[in-house]
């Protein structure tokens, strides 16, 4: 006996470790954890900070265009057959005739004579050189460098859109698997209730007050609710799937919400419908306006293409010749060295910058039209979401008041079949009643949570 209750407690404390284990398994998640948990897990938002990286070095590599460049080269030559010059040897002096001793006159002279094939040089031939140059004027430059520090802007600008996305997308699937969770309760709590009532109508017909047929018609009734049960348990898995996803939590891991959807119904109602819309707050539109900024920087680094640029230089070399490197004496190295100036002076180009400017003036008119087209759209959406707000918050309110209307008649009907003066088809009926209006105020309070923050969105509230 010692050693079956020795093995019982052994199981016992092995169950209760693994449902601790479990238990500890399941990360807890409010709203607030899950959509702060989806931000900074998201691969969007990733690669947005990649994006703000790669702004920063763009900026660092346009701005290296105004730094000093220096660059070096050596280089090594040698001449496997020497280069022939044909020379006049007159061009030396007078060409003295061994005869006379007198000078020969140049026409005089035979013509393998007087031009001679002469190679001058060294076979091989020891350069290196270093090269120092600065741009010290240069208007596009500038320019440019300013566009690439807008970049950065754009850049961070879209880091807020991308979080209200995420936001909403994890807003919209949290509620929604709440909900789910909601209804199959409610459906649980209405199973319990369908059991009870089952269980009397059987002992009435033991006793003979009821028919069979009623018995069937419950437990008919009761097997749908199980067929309602399985499909709610599909549903609930994939929306917890979809809740994951937006999180960018491991699908294979449990979760639990730990918020409830009267705290999130409270919060949807507590909304000013008249606060005012201020478009400019509006993500979409602050992108819109770092775009235009770029565009116009662009024109301007055109049209700066008719200034000179100024640009300095300085170069150093050396250079070492001989028919044996490093062991001829010869002149050994011979060094060089300048500095300079230059001037670019843009004259004409066949019009090419100025087309170029033409063009980019078009692109900046079409943006100015699409911002218009922006605003009309941005002022229409706050319009349209205040009255899906409106629409959401009377059809919660009309939700509720069915609800309370079939808890009622559902709880007058059961008492009436207690009683022995109501059917079971209106009970089934009433059930189902209650069961439905519960499921449109569900979905209700799931509406009205989306419009709410479809409403924040809108109106350019953060």
């Amino acid at each position: 006996m010692l050693k079956i209750n020795t093995l019982q407690g052994n199981l016992t404390l092995l169950f209760a470790l693994f449902l601790s284990v479990n238990v500890m398994a399941q990360e807890p998640f409010t709203l607030a954890q899950a959509i702060d948990y989806g931000i900074k897990n998201s691969t969007a938002m990733r690669n947005i900070e990649l994006d703000q990286a790669d702004a920063e070095f763009q900026i660092k590599e346009t701005a290296a265009i105004g730094y000093p460049q220096l660059g070096g080269q050596i280089g090594l030559q040698r001449f496997l057959q020497l280069p022939a010059n044909i020379v006049d040897v007159t061009a030396f002096g007078p060409v003295i005739d061994p005869v006379t001793m007198m000078p020969i006159p140049p026409e005089e002279i035979p013509d393998d004579e007087r031009y001679q094939k002469l190679t001058f040089g060294l076979k091989n031939s020891l350069s290196g050189q270093l090269d120092l140059s600065m741009l010290l004027f240069d208007r596009s430059y500038l320019i440019g460098l300013q566009a690439a520090r807008q970049l950065r802007v754009l850049v961070n600008s879209r880091v807020a859109a991308t979080e209200v996305e995420i936001t909403n997308n994890i807003r919209q699937a949290y509620v929604a698997t709440l909900i789910i969770d909601e209804t199959k309760q409610t459906l649980l709590n209405n199973i319990t209730s369908l059991d009870k009532t089952l269980a009397e109508t059987r002992a009435l017909y033991d006793a003979g007050f009821v028919e069979n047929l009623d018995v069937e018609r419950l437990e008919l009734s009761r097997s749908n609710l199980d067929v309602e049960l399985d499909k709610l348990e599909d549903q609930r898995g994939l929306l917890y799937n979809v809740l994951k996803y937006q999180m960018s939590y491991p699908v294979e891991k449990d979760i639990i919400l730990t918020d409830n959807v009267n705290t999130l119904l409270l919060d949807a109602l507590e909304v000013d419908i008249s606060q005012p819309i201020d478009i400019t707050q509006r993500p979409e539109f602050q992108i819109f306006q770092e775009r235009y900024k770029i565009n116009e920087f662009n024109l301007k680094r055109l049209e700066a293409g008719y200034y000179p640029s100024v640009a300095g230089f300085a170069s150093y070399g050396v250079n070492y010749n001989a028919d044996r490197l490093f062991q001829d004496n010869g002149v050994g190295w011979i060094p060089s060295f300048l500095v300079g100036l230059q001037v670019n002076v843009p004259i004409f180009d066949g019009f090419r910058t100025k087309n170029s400017i033409e063009r980019a003036k078009i692109s900046v008119d079409k943006i100015k039209n699409e911002e218009v087209e922006l605003k009309r759209a941005l002022e229409l959406q706050a319009h349209n979401s205040k009255i899906e707000y409106k629409t959401a918050l009377q059809s919660i309110s009309t939700a509720k008041k069915n609800l309370e209307l079939a808890q009622k008649i559902y709880d007058t009907t059961l008492i009436k079949y207690r009683e022995g003066i109501g059917s079971s088809i209106e009970t089934i009926q009433a059930e189902r009643d209650v069961y439905e209006a519960q499921a449109n105020y569900n979905n209700a309070i799931y509406n009205l949570v989306v419009a709410k923050s479809g409403l924040d969105n809108a109106v350019g509230k953060r």
